[in-house]
């Protein structure tokens, strides 16, 4: 994943590891103290981000909603219902995160809520 890896940051209590082309290859819980994580990550020649590079790309989800490439607002319909269900499977969440990313979407919820942005595919995404 290391060639892969273009950026890593911090987004709420996740870290995020950024593909070249814009996308996540990775989005993870981590609970770990984030100066420890950053200097870590510097440490092996990644670039550390204080904040996402895109995140002023992400607009809120609603349905039908314009711009988003065929198929993926049905996959973002899907994924509403165990988003909010406080009991459901975070594997559900991410098998979408990864169907989205095959169409060149990246989602991040807020409050229950999903937010999306497109980024330009160079290939397959890795989880």
């Amino acid at each position: 994943m290391r060639r892969h890896c273009r950026g890593v940051f911090r987004d709420g209590r996740q870290l995020v590891l950024l593909g070249h082309d814009g996308g996540e290859l990775t989005r993870q819980e981590c609970d770990l103290d984030v100066g420890r994580v950053a200097d870590a990550f510097t440490e092996h020649g990644r670039v550390w981000a204080d904040a996402d590079p895109h995140k002023d790309g992400f607009r809120r989800w609603v349905p039908d909603a314009p711009g988003l490439p065929e198929g993926a607002n049905a996959i973002l319909e899907a994924r509403q219902e165990p988003l909010e269900k406080r009991s459901s499977s975070d594997d559900d969440l991410q098998g979408f995160r990864g169907e989205l990313a095959r169409f060149g979407v990246v989602v991040r919820d807020e409050k229950r809520r999903q937010h999306w942005r497109t980024f330009r595919k160079s290939g397959p995404a890795l989880e």
